[in-house]
């Protein structure tokens, strides 16, 4: 499949000239001149209801291959690790859905394989039964951002409401993480890989991840959370999708959005990271999933900045983005 090559990505954004960093709280009114980044709509999940919340038994500390830039970008979100009770079924599903391919790596107990596209490593997956119980949580895709100090970060978090779920570790020639579950129990991992982060210019690919979005029936302090742990710049996302929806950005480039949760989701319901593939097309990717025993959650439908979005699920439950943009000739500033 031939390589989509916009001149704009989510994942790779650069800032207009005219950005105003927010100081929390509060937030600056919305800029009508910098970000274009994609924002995801009110529809984006609604079948993300049907997701159990998210567990921190799940979570395994297993990090990606040290990058080869030396350089660190605090704030991007560089890997990401799925946990699922059936690692064959996994790769079969995401190997013949995004063509990823997998080398199996020795673990103490279990069993894990990366995932790689083009020869580069996008993701860990890591088997993992599920519990005994009568309703066990589903697997889960956790995020990896990248921080400069994770012990000092993760102590930060503590202040701020968070809770460290698996204390920094440092892996051999991988890289320190932790785990940490945000004051509304949004999972994430904090990596500082030795040899620094994938370069923010790299080309993004059919099953490269393209975008993250941050789910949680509290933008505003969700969003201040982000930003004091990780100094990222806020910007309220520009119109129309002005009701409680932020972007966080660092190094000059849009990382994520901030979204509320769903209207058929309880108010209190835990808050959760949801992490986007790009592939050539969104329709046949919600076609093939189902082909292989995935589900569609969010049916396929056009989102911001012409870009087209689905939101899917595995076969073992993990939730799940896809999207295809189709306006190569975004530069980054507002339209």
């Amino acid at each position: 499949m031939s390589p989509l090559r916009p001149t704009w990505r989510p994942q790779a954004l650069r800032a207009g000239q005219n950005r105003r960093s927010a100081a929390l709280p509060p937030f600056p009114r919305p800029s009508r001149a910098g970000t274009a980044a994609v924002t995801l709509s009110a529809a984006l999940s609604i079948g993300l209801g049907l997701t159990a919340p998210l567990s921190g038994a799940h979570a395994q500390t297993t990090a990606p291959a040290p990058a080869t830039e030396a350089s660190i970008l605090p704030g991007k979100i560089v890997y990401a690790q799925l946990t699922t009770p059936d690692l064959a079924k996994a790769k079969a599903f995401y190997g013949g859905l995004l063509g990823w391919t997998f080398q199996d790596r020795p673990v103490s107990r279990g069993h894990y394989a990366e995932a790689l596209v083009n020869g580069h490593v996008v993701a860990g997956l890591v088997e993992r039964p599920l519990p005994d119980s009568d309703n066990p949580p589903h697997p889960l895709w956790l995020p990896f951002i990248s921080a400069p100090d994770v012990p000092a970060l993760a102590k930060s978090s503590r202040q701020w409401g968070a809770k460290v779920l698996f204390r920094p570790t440092m892996i051999q020639g991988r890289g320190e993480q932790a785990i940490i579950a945000d004051p509304q129990g949004a999972l994430f991992a904090s990596l500082h890989a030795p040899h620094g982060d994938p370069n923010d210019t790299d080309p993004t690919v059919q099953g490269d991840w393209i975008w993250n979005a941050l789910l949680t029936s509290t933008p505003s302090a969700s969003a201040g959370f982000y930003q004091k742990l990780f100094g990222y710049q806020v910007e309220a996302a520009p119109a129309p999708d002005t009701n409680q929806r932020y972007i966080l950005e660092s190094q000059s480039v849009a990382r994520a959005t901030v979204n509320p949760l769903p209207p058929r989701l309880p108010p209190n319901a835990r808050a959760r990271w949801l992490s986007f593939v790009q592939v050539d097309s969104v329709g046949s990717a919600a076609e093939k999933a189902v082909q292989l025993g995935g589900r569609v959650l969010v049916e396929p439908h056009l989102d911001h900045q012409n870009s087209m979005i689905a939101v899917l699920a595995d076969p073992a439950g993990a939730a799940f983005g896809v999207m295809e943009l189709h306006d190569t000739g975004l530069t980054g500033d507002a339209k």
